[in-house]
């Protein structure tokens, strides 16, 4: 309730805000969702992969061990943005011990503004043992060593922007009515020539999401590997063709709902427009090593094989269990098929 009253006096001195300052707000302002509640698992609001199986870390890992052995092969950044409880970095740390190396010369980063996450991801890198582990709130690192960097489920959180196109283009704006006490939406037309000229792009479906945050971190994601070499690896829901509906999405309790319900208790995310990103990639002249459905990597990566040897010699009932995980990662219905890979590399 103190983060609606926050909002609701913020909106009352300023009479409408954006719609990605109404997110960000949200998310990570003031002990907001982001900063202050564990929203993952089975009590939290979602499940993320790695909360989903083993397997789905295990082939990350993977593959990250092999780049780092073929290209680079030397002290590291190895960099997770959004840990979530470090899950995904338990199922990469456990994968590494078939290359001893890999952890012992890297410098291990976790990006991470919640605290509540990091007394948990700290509890369990304590159990792993490891020295060699810093938590930066945001992304930031004067190393000059190469990195390999990656996040699953982290830009779809990011604030965006909705526009849509009629006789005039209009974007979404947040307002409060004091009488009832709601909040709405609120469309004004955009004048800005700038702001227009970079919506023409969209002028055949006339619907955008566009995310500032999104755009500069990974310029800067870019940045710091065409200096210093290394890879990036990006797990999301998201697309790379223009939408012809709006993306934006709410959930508590693993329930969708509004977005002006449970103000400041709720997960905020949209899909992730990739075009953005891999045009982001080819301006730094980075190599795109792939962008696929989340199917296609893991089977590419050896995911049914690492299933059947998991099984062998598991009771038919423990067996069950791993297929349905195993099902629930490559589904082209849901996760197989929504989630992407983008993977760009200096090298």
């Amino acid at each position: 309730m103190e983060l609606r009253k926050k909002i609701t006096n913020i909106l009352k001195e300023k009479k409408k805000l954006r719609l990605d300052k109404f997110i960000d707000f949200l998310l990570y302002k003031n002990n907001s969702y982001y900063t202050s509640k564990n929203p993952i698992g089975k009590k939290g609001d979602f499940v993320t992969s790695p909360e989903i199986s083993q397997m789905f870390g295990e082939i990350i890992g993977v593959y990250i061990i092999n780049y780092w052995k073929n290209y680079l092969n030397s002290k590291f950044n190895l960099i997770e943005l959004g840990p979530g409880r470090c899950t995904l970095f338990n199922d990469i740390f456990r994968t590494s011990k078939i290359e001893r190396s890999f952890i012992n010369l890297a410098d291990i980063f976790f990006v991470e503004k919640n605290d509540k996450l990091i007394k948990i991801q700290k509890e369990n890198i304590n159990k792993l043992k490891l020295k060699n582990v810093k938590w930066l709130s945001e992304f930031k690192t004067n190393s000059s060593n190469p990195s390999i960097i990656y996040s699953n489920e982290f830009f779809d959180c990011l604030p965006i922007r909705q526009f849509y196109q009629k006789d005039n283009w209009y974007e979404k704006f947040v307002i409060y009515n004091n009488q009832k006490d709601i909040f709405s939406f609120k469309d004004i037309v955009v004048k800005n020539k700038k702001l227009l000229n970079n919506l023409e792009k969209y002028n055949k479906t006339g619907i955008a999401e566009i995310s500032k945050e999104r755009s500069v971190l990974f310029e800067n994601l870019c940045k710091h590997i065409v200096k210093n070499k290394g890879l990036i690896i990006l797990v999301d829901y998201g697309y790379n063709t223009p939408i012809k509906n709006f993306t934006l999405q709410t959930i508590l309790n693993h329930k969708k709902t509004h977005i002006f319900d449970n103000i400041g208790n709720q997960d905020i995310s949209s899909y992730v427009d990739f075009s953005e990103l891999i045009n982001i990639a080819k301006g730094f002249d980075l190599n795109i090593v792939n962008y696929c459905d989340q199917n296609n990597f893991l089977l590419s990566n050896g995911l049914n094989q690492r299933k059947e040897i998991l099984i062998k010699e598991l009771t038919k009932e423990k067996q069950k269990i791993i297929i349905n995980e195993y099902e629930r990662l490559i589904n082209k219905k849901s996760m197989g098929k929504n989630f992407k890979f983008l993977i760009v590399s200096s090298i």
